[in-house]
């Protein structure tokens, strides 16, 4: 076989090129013959279709979800590839990924979340280069997501979106009552919380749980930062129970008030997920929820009435200002996977910026910028809430501010420390020092284990 033809065979089976291009290309060099022709068909047809293992995150964002599957199998046909799909929650997403690593069986590729490039750095490959060629043709990556995605120059992440949200308010109740828009938590969104809620009618001015989940483990960080606190000092060395003490129990002691003090928040908050909230707002026991777009998204795309009556605001903050930590949700390469061209192929496809833009318009404010140009999309104006849920992510730190980025920070929040520090208190009846106490330890062991 003329190696010309040969090369283009093994670009075929590699998923590198169609059909369509093998046998238009085939023929240049067969001069076109029926029988060439024939033969090359023959041959295009019986080669063996590559395997590629592609994990996806399923949100709550339906609509997002079904367009991405999409856009991975019509890559997939044209490449003449067999993608076998598995799809990770909130609730499952890390487990899965841990298991399969220690597995020595982990995906090809897969969307992983904002954690991922730090926490499975060692199991993923490096790709600067791929993620530098995006990143450079879409005005770079806005400063979140380039620190969550890179460890020290080298890229383990090429970023995809980050998940826009912000204070979901029902601004009818708050009209009724003649009350402002919260901007602070400690008075506004209690003294909110107070007037609008009804407790006989199961309508509470709050929902925000501090339980082990996603939704508690972005409130409990970002509540930290708001008064002056956090888990690591600027060197990256543990500070919750330390450098910030006083300020973190400032910050713990208003967050379990809002439970047991004040009682703006619904009983059995503390054994919420990351859907219950949700339901609970939609059901209109709610005045007012830290959530994802994807609450936003539930009321537009049902054509649900509170829609309309929702305003989505920034993050309330406090005495420190307001914080936001951001992080991006990022395809990953394997180490193990044979097929890195095609993996780095099937990110180019799924980023082209016209697919992420049938992509974006679905999520209705859930798939926020990571690049530059994408923050700039007339799409941002085309709601009113859009503008708070970008916002947030703009103005968005990252996990170990305002120290490093680092493998230690991400553990952290990986093991719901802190949430685990507002359960001891509210569920456990520990004294906040004491469970401030103990979770400053926990921080610290992780610090011994991974100081990078």
């Amino acid at each position: 076989m003329d190696n010309r033809l040969k090369n283009l065979a093994e670009q075929l089976d590699a998923g590198l090129i169609a059909r369509r291009e093998f046998l238009r290309k085939a023929a240049v060099i067969t001069g076109g013959t029926a029988a060439g022709l024939h033969a090359l068909r023959q041959m295009a047809t019986a080669q063996p279709k590559t395997k590629l293992r592609v994990w996806l995150f399923k949100s709550y964002v339906t609509a997002c979800n079904d367009i991405l599957a999409k856009h991975v199998e019509a890559w997939a046909k044209e490449r003449n590839v067999e993608a076998e799909f598995d799809w990770a929650t909130f609730g499952d997403r890390e487990q899965k990924f841990v298991a399969a690593i220690e597995a020595g069986n982990p995906p090809d590729v897969a969307e992983m979340n904002y954690q991922g490039p730090m926490r499975y750095r060692p199991a993923l490959r490096d790709v600067t280069k791929l993620a530098k060629e995006i990143a450079g043709a879409r005005g770079g990556l806005l400063p979140y997501a380039d620190r969550v995605m890179q460890f020290q120059g080298q890229y383990f992440g090429i970023a995809h979106q980050a998940f826009g949200g912000g204070l979901h308010v029902r601004k009818d109740l708050l009209a009724e009552k003649g009350v402002k828009m919260p901007k602070v938590y400690d008075p506004d969104v209690i003294d909110m919380a107070k007037k609008c809620q009804d407790a006989s009618k199961d309508l509470w001015g709050f929902g925000q749980t501090l339980n082990r989940c996603d939704d508690g483990n972005g409130y409990m960080q970002n509540i930290l930062w708001n008064y002056g606190g956090g888990v690591w000092d600027k060197d990256g060395k543990p500070a919750l129970g330390t450098t910030f003490r006083e300020q973190n129990l400032k910050a713990l002691q208003f967050s379990v008030d809002t439970i047991q003090k004040y009682k703006i928040q619904p009983p059995g908050v503390m054994s919420w997920n990351d859907v219950s909230n949700n339901e609970a707002y939609l059901a209109g026991k709610l005045v007012s929820t830290n959530n994802g777009a994807s609450l936003y998204y539930a009321m537009v795309n049902k054509k649900h009435p509170l829609a309309e009556k929702t305003q989505v605001i920034l993050a309330p903050g406090g005495p420190a200002g307001s914080f936001a930590a951001a992080g991006a949700y990022n395809w990953g390469i394997f180490q193990k996977t044979k097929h890195a061209e095609l993996c780095e192929d099937l990110i180019r496809w799924v980023e082209d910026e016209k697919r992420f833009e049938e992509y974006m318009k679905a999520s209705i404010g859930q798939a926020g910028p990571v690049y530059k140009s994408r923050a700039e999309n007339p799409y941002w104006k085309t709601d009113p809430n859009f503008q708070g849920m970008l916002q947030n992510l703009l103005r968005g730190v990252w996990v170990g501010y305002p120290g490093p980025y680092t493998s230690a920070a991400v553990e952290v929040q990986a093991q719901y420390i802190l949430c685990d520090m507002a359960g001891r208190v509210v569920v456990a009846g520990l004294s906040p020092e004491a469970a401030l106490k103990e979770a400053h330890a926990r921080v610290e062991e992780i610090y011994k284990i991974r100081r990078s």
